[in-house]
């Protein structure tokens, strides 16, 4: 058995008390499992701890237990994050009549000067593609090591040391690295590089204390020595490169008199140390809305009643279900005249795929999907490039909640004219509506002849089509009488239940065969399609019992088809009836998938290692970007921007939770580098 405790204030035996009853004082005391001495109510007992600690002269082990006592005093008085507890309510507070009329207004001067100048907005407001995929942008960090990616992760830390090692080189050999650039005589070079190689460790270990203590650290350090010398030297053979487009070769005459470089210093920085910082890019789709007004139509330079900016049309604030909560960033700012979507890299990723595909003399399309962890920014990805493909001028169909249309559709019955198929009626009504009032504009110089109509509608339907068009335009005698234009198709869509799925399917059908726009897909949510169905028809199944898959519904029909993601595992028996090249012509199929939907991990598994798969054929592969959690600087810059958008309590906070590194590092660690956490934090004093 272990011997009992020692007793916190030295024994109590030795004590001298006057009281000749010691049972009555001993009543009062006892001792916990942890050694602790509590004591009773009676006054006796308190006097006599008090005479123990004033009187008596304590042991060691006593004096150690008093120390550790205050100790834990003071931690008991410590909170949350060791520092002042903001729920506690003072008693000026408890007794103030103050309301809510009384507070201080918001305005932008609340705003530190700091958080003003660090967020940086693009110029313009939402970039074009060929703009975005251009921009230098922060890495993103590795995959996290617990989502089952530990040697990628491992891989990364190890650049990461070899990075930051690479730079306190720089740094501690800057000077001399100067000086030996400006001897002549090789020899003289010789000699001071060895010099460096004999002091370089001690240097570096001043700089970098916690690395100067990994055990390789040596050679670590030589061999990034080598490393910077090596960079240094690649650059000064191309001394006769100037800027981007005044590239030229080095001459003859050049060697022969082995000219020195006039910028010793850009040689010399070659981990950019000295270099301008890159930092996290806003795109701001309110101001895009009045800066480029002159080529957006006057459609996309509005917002909805919510308050969302038409540029990313239908997305739309959905408080009980729907995509995301990028919005919901846009109601709680103070700062309604905003509406801003931080750029990142695998933003720029995308956008790179869609412009390798669509640009040049080869038009052609990109498949790409979107994963990550839920919360950590899919949907104001794929928002963005909504955003960046309108303004460079593409035709957009977007589809913000997928989860909605595969579940609501109202009714589901056959088709009229395409057999073993089905039609949703009312939500292509909704189609219509939204690609008229988005792109009506746009596809108004694009026809569909009555021989492409045959493939969607009969003949009775198509006379439909042309008698209402007849009769909106009052028998103008410039109609064609065996071609529409598609403006006038997706109005008679959006007016008729009947017609609605056909005319929208021959839409879609000439926007996915001509070359005349680049047309582009964005699909949230995509994972949803392969769920567990939910519409299901006697005509598909004679008990009604089982449900059919989405790619049986005409109106998803040719996007399922044109991404080409056959799983093993799905909700539905989904399986490729695609007849001959279902891609589009010119443009991209942007999909991204969703945690926060009731979907089974088996089939989101399985569709990504589709996707996967289809990365590695030749012609038109799929491309899986992956969105990873914030890193340390766009986790500042997102503070900075709720400061001066007016966000939660950075609203007049000036400066108090941007501005303290500990208040940053916790609300980094609480959040895990995800959007949504993060702004749930900062909801909260």
């Amino acid at each position: 058995r272990n011997p009992p405790p020692p007793p916190r204030y030295g024994n109590l035996e030795d004590i001298d008390d006057d009281d000749d009853d010691d049972d009555d004082d001993d009543d009062g005391e006892y001792r916990d499992i942890f050694g602790d001495v509590f004591a009773s109510s009676s006054k006796s007992s308190l006097s006599k701890l008090s005479l123990v600690k004033d009187e008596v002269e304590l042991s060691p082990l006593a004096r150690q237990n008093l120390k550790f006592e205050e100790i834990h005093r003071e931690l008991d008085k410590r909170k949350g994050r060791l520092w002042e507890d903001s729920w506690v309510i003072t008693e000026d507070e408890w007794t103030s009549t103050d309301t809510v009329d009384d507070m201080e207004d918001w305005n932008p001067n609340l705003a530190t000067r700091k958080s003003l100048e660090s967020v940086k907005v693009f110029d313009g407001g939402v970039p074009t593609l060929n703009q975005l995929s251009a921009l230098p942008l922060p890495p993103q960090p590795p995959p996290h090591p617990g989502h089952g990616t530990p040697a990628i992760h491992a891989k990364h830390r190890k650049l990461h040391v070899r990075t930051r090692l690479r730079t306190a080189i720089q740094l501690a050999i800057h000077d001399d690295l100067l000086r030996i650039l400006q001897m002549t005589e090789w020899r003289q070079k010789q000699e001071k590089v060895d010099e460096l190689f004999e002091g370089i460790e001690e240097k570096v270990r001043e700089r970098e204390p916690i690395l100067a203590k990994l055990p390789e650290f040596g050679e670590l350090v030589e061999r990034g020595l080598e490393d910077v010398l090596e960079m240094v030297q690649a650059r000064m053979k191309g001394v006769g490169k100037k800027s981007e487009g005044e590239v030229r070769e080095t001459t003859d005459s050049e060697v022969e008199t082995n000219e020195e470089p006039t910028d010793r210093e850009r040689l010399v920085d070659v981990m950019n140390v000295r270099g301008e910082p890159v930092v996290p890019i806003f795109m701001d789709l309110a101001a895009a809305a009045k800066q480029r007004s002159d080529t957006l139509s006057e459609f996309f330079s509005r917002s909805n009643e919510a308050g969302v900016p038409n540029l990313v049309y239908p997305l739309n604030v959905h408080h009980n279900e729907g995509v995301g909560r990028m919005v919901e960033e846009w109601e709680l700012a103070a700062n309604k005249e905003t509406k801003r979507i931080m750029m990142r890299e695998a933003i720029k990723d995308v956008a790179e795929k869609i412009v390798e595909a669509t640009e040049g003399s080869d038009k052609g399309a990109a498949r790409v999907m979107v994963v990550g962890k839920r919360g950590v920014g899919k949907t104001a990805a794929l928002a963005g490039i909504v955003a960046s493909a309108r303004v460079s001028g593409h035709i957009v169909a977007y589809f913000p909640d997928g989860d909605r249309l595969r579940r609501y559709g109202y009714y589901v019955e056959p088709s009229s004219h395409r057999e073993g198929l089905f039609d949703l009626p009312e939500i292509a009504k909704e189609f219509c509506t939204e690609l008229s009032a988005a792109h009506g504009s746009d596809v108004g110089s694009m026809t569909a002849s009555k021989e492409r109509m045959q493939k969607f509608l009969t003949d009775g339907q198509i006379d439909r089509v042309f008698r209402r068009r007849d009769e909106a335009s009052d028998g103008d005698a410039s109609d064609a009488a065996t071609e529409i234009s598609l403006d006038k198709l997706l109005e008679i869509g959006s007016g008729s239940t009947s017609l609605s799925s056909g005319c929208y399917c021959a839409v879609i059908d000439v926007l996915m065969n001509q070359t005349e726009k680049p047309f582009t897909v964005a699909m949230d949510e995509f994972n949803c399609y392969y769920d567990h169905g939910h519409y299901t028809h006697m005509d598909f199944d004679p008990t009604a019992y089982t449900f059919m898959p989405l790619n049986k519904i005409t109106i998803f029909k040719p996007f399922l088809e044109a991404m080409g993601l056959y799983p093993s595992v799905a909700g539905t028996n989904i399986v490729d009836e695609s007849e001959g090249d279902t891609l589009m012509k010119w443009g991209s199929v942007i999909v991204a998938i969703s945690d926060s939907k009731a979907v089974k991990t088996e089939f989101d598994n399985a569709l990504v290692a589709s996707a996967r798969a289809l990365a590695k054929t030749e012609r038109s592969p799929v491309h899986v970007v992956d969105v990873r959690r914030f890193n340390p600087l766009e986790v500042q810059h997102i503070l900075y921007n709720y400061e001066v958008t007016g966000v939660g309590r950075l609203r007049f906070d000036r400066g108090d939770t941007a501005l303290n590194p500990e208040e940053v590092a916790y609300l980094r660690m609480v959040s895990g580098g995800l959007g949504q956490p993060l702004l749930n934090a900062c909801m909260l004093p």
